[in-house]
């Protein structure tokens, strides 16, 4: 396995105290996921997040790797690896779903922590499931919501109160990423110190609550800004 960057040891840190994680997962918890995450682990990812999910209100399996490669570098052996359709290694995220044999599953390619990193997001559901979540979610998971996105898709762990969602937006990053912060400081939030090596990601703290928040540049000139919003709601029950 490739030796990873301070930065990337850094996101996976940051990621495993929203998603209640110290370590990585065994192999053998993610080999109950499917084949997709061994393949992720072939190609050198290094397993940041696993669990049951429920996606867009339905069941389902969340893993989450980071890589020492970037988006353009990873996409053309993660379409191998994984069997997918085109990965549009430009995208600033790119997502392609394949489904085979009753089971979907979806990939999401983001960029990690630095120029050089890779985040995969790999969602693994049945056919049906994933039928059933063809029209977009419109509740907004946790107690956060971005106003006048229009969600993509959304995830929740009861068990770890922790949510996903992720959508589009007509603001710009800069002007979504202020509109954010005036919502949650206006709320009681505080921003907690930025992290020089994750500029597109900035972390917000109230109590035991974690919020992390994103949003990428639209992929075309037509398209819209992507936001995603992650939150850890505190400890569990």
């Amino acid at each position: 396995m490739a030796t990873h960057t301070k930065s990337l040891a850094m996101y996976g840190a940051l990621l495993g105290a929203l998603v209640g994680l110290a370590t990585p997962a065994r192999g053998d918890v993610f080999m109950r996921l499917g084949r997709g995450t061994q393949a992720l682990e072939q190609l050198g990812g290094v397993s940041l997040y696993q669990s049951d999910m429920r996606i867009n209100g339905q069941p389902g399996k969340l893993a989450v790797y980071g890589f020492d490669s970037p988006p353009a570098r990873l996409a053309p052996d993660l379409r191998q690896a994984l069997a997918m359709p085109d990965v549009n290694p430009a995208a600033a995220a790119a997502m392609v779903t394949r489904i085979k044999n009753g089971k979907a599953t979806t990939l999401l390619l983001l960029p990690g922590a630095g120029t050089q990193n890779s985040l995969a997001i790999l969602l693994e559901q049945s056919e049906t499931a994933l039928r059933a979540t063809r029209t977009a979610p419109t509740e907004w998971p946790g107690r956060l919501a971005y106003p006048d996105a229009t969600l993509l898709f959304t995830a929740e762990n009861e068990q770890t109160r922790t949510t996903l969602a992720v959508a589009t937006t007509h603001d710009t990053p800069e002007s979504a990423a202020a509109r954010m912060e005036n919502l949650l400081r206006r709320d009681g939030w505080a921003l907690m110190p930025p992290l020089h090596a994750m500029p597109a990601l900035t972390i917000y703290a109230q109590g035991t609550r974690i919020c992390a928040f994103s949003a990428l540049a639209p992929e075309t000139p037509n398209g819209q800004t992507r936001i995603t919003l992650l939150q850890r709601l505190g400890t569990t029950p």
